[in-house]
């Protein structure tokens, strides 16, 4: 049957947690229930998301060489004529010349602060593409193991309603209990078999999802959720350790730093620069020999203003999407500072009332094996010790995921800087 089915699913339940305290520990806290540190960050290193963040850094650092020497390279200019005079005769004149653009006081400095910024926004891009990485991880985790946990659960649930069958079984043979309980309790049965197979139904592709994602993790449900502890400290301590190294707003604030360079970059090319040269040329079949000099430089014009004036207007659009980035990262760590607060009162105030659900259906069980409680009772107190025990669990698992949310916010685990390290 289904739920003899799923047992080899579940069979090696805490196979995770065996692995995570046999695992040194790398981070300054350690969250119950996650994978081995070091293999999560592995797995972060070999992401998709990170590895074309780096692939870009190294473009930057490129790029950055690129600006240091500047964008101007020397040019060989050849000319050559037949020159005639008013006599008649013909000479054979030629010219060779060596030139370079240079670039305007001024630019060469900008231009290398322009490439050495774009470096670090580029490192900071790793950085933050690490840190959604993992929280992709960390949710895609822990919304395997709800899933995981309901399946177990409900398998549970189904083998107690299945003795529950049998007592009725042997309670309508011997006459005690009308042939309606009978087909009652296996209804109950058999709806509860159908949600449990649902239920491993979903946690069969969210398992498959994570091993196709991060093949190296290879999840297993655990029998039990691991132990809840409060976490230490409080919610302004959290929101400014989120706000300390924070990615989001380094990030942010970078792309305002580059792009403020950039206008005024922008604001000195108004200026053009000139074009230096070295001439030399032979006129009257080499009777006269000519070694000179040349300087060029172009008439600025409204175009090189109007490109000053779009980039002016495009650092100050980053500026204020750095305040917007600010704000609303200040408000998402208010809401996961809370979240750890209240998920942990949560998830104690649901274990209370699961215990009293199952002691209470565990008594009505009794009362109906002994002909002291209708069937109907019975089933309805399972109802309610199964939905108070997936209400507990799952507030459990809840107050979990912020846990490791905040500590991960933090960089108290999964940290970039620890790997690298």
């Amino acid at each position: 049957m289904t739920v003899l089915r799923f047992g080899r699913l579940c069979g090696a339940l805490l196979s995770s947690l065996a692995l995570l305290a046999a695992c040194p520990a790398l981070a300054e806290e350690a969250v119950p229930g996650l994978p081995p540190e070091a293999l999560v960050k592995q797995v972060l290193a070999d992401s998709p998301q990170v590895s074309a963040a780096r692939a870009l850094e190294q473009a930057e650092q490129a790029n950055a060489r690129r600006l240091a020497a500047g964008n101007y390279e020397w040019s060989v200019r050849a000319h050559a004529q037949r020159r005639t005079d008013a006599a008649g005769q013909r000479f054979l004149e030629n010219e060779v010349a060596l030139e370079r653009p240079v670039r305007a006081p001024g630019k060469a400095g900008k231009d290398e602060a322009l490439g050495e910024t774009g470096v670090r926004l580029a490192q900071a891009r790793v950085a933050d593409a690490w840190h959604e990485a993992a929280r992709g991880l960390l949710r895609a985790w822990f919304d395997w193991m709800r899933e995981a946990r309901a399946a177990q659960r409900l398998q549970d649930h189904a083998r107690v309603l299945e003795q529950q069958v049998d007592i009725v079984r042997r309670r309508v043979k011997a006459g005690d209990a009308p042939r309606l309980e009978q087909m009652l309790a296996e209804t109950e049965f058999h709806r509860a078999e159908l949600a449990q197979a649902q239920s491993a139904a979903r946690a069969r592709r969210l398992e498959a999802d994570l091993r196709k994602r991060y093949p190296a993790l290879h999840p297993a449900a655990p029998t039990a959720l691991p132990v809840l502890e409060a976490v230490a400290g409080d919610v302004d301590k959290w929101q400014a350790g989120i706000l300390a190294h924070n990615h989001e707003i380094e990030l942010a604030e970078l792309e305002a730093a580059h792009s403020r360079l950039a206008a005024e970059r922008a604001l000195l090319e108004r200026r053009a620069d000139p074009t230096f040269g070295l001439r030399y040329a032979q006129e009257r079949d080499r009777q006269e020999r000519i070694l000179g000099v040349s300087m060029s430089v172009p008439f600025s014009g409204a175009a090189r203003t109007a490109q000053a004036d779009a980039a002016t207007a495009r650092a100050e659009a980053a500026a204020q999407k750095a305040r917007e980035t600010r704000i609303r990262v200040e408000s998402d760590a208010s809401q996961v500072a809370l979240q750890a607060q209240s998920a942990y009162s949560l998830a104690e105030r649901s274990a209370s009332i699961a215990e009293q659900a199952q002691a209470n259906a565990a008594l009505v069980g009794r009362a109906y094996s002994l002909g002291e409680a209708t069937l109907n009772d019975t089933l309805l107190a399972r109802r309610q010790s199964l939905d108070a025990t997936g209400a507990s669990e799952q507030a459990r698992i809840d107050a979990l995921e912020a846990h490791a949310r905040l500590l991960l916010d933090m960089h108290k685990i999964w940290s970039l800087r620890g790997h690298d390290d």
